[in-house]
């Protein structure tokens, strides 16, 4: 896998959120990502991170490194939603 710089990561995160927002369009109508409190978008990241796992398990690093990709995506969505406060300490 080659290596990225951070603004080719951000796109291609940014490309995520666009496909997750159309893959779950019929869904978003029934309940809307804005009344999924911050635990369910943990929940929905640790289902990926756990794909992930499993993926890293049976040695498949690049599918591992996609369900990497889309977990980030979730957590940037609930950032949108939720807001995303600013680092203001070195910790």
């Amino acid at each position: 896998m080659q290596k990225l710089n951070r603004e080719e990561v951000f796109e291609k995160l940014s490309a995520e959120r666009d496909y997750q927002e159309k893959r779950w369009e019929s869904r978003l109508r029934e309940r809307p990502d804005k009344e999924k409190d911050i635990g369910e978008w943990i929940i929905y990241m640790e289902f990926l991170l756990n794909a992930a796992k499993h993926q890293v398990y049976y040695l498949h690093s690049e599918s591992a490194m996609s369900e990497i990709r889309k977990m980030t995506a979730v957590g940037v969505a609930c950032l949108e939603i939720h807001g995303c406060p600013e680092r203001l300490t070195s910790r």
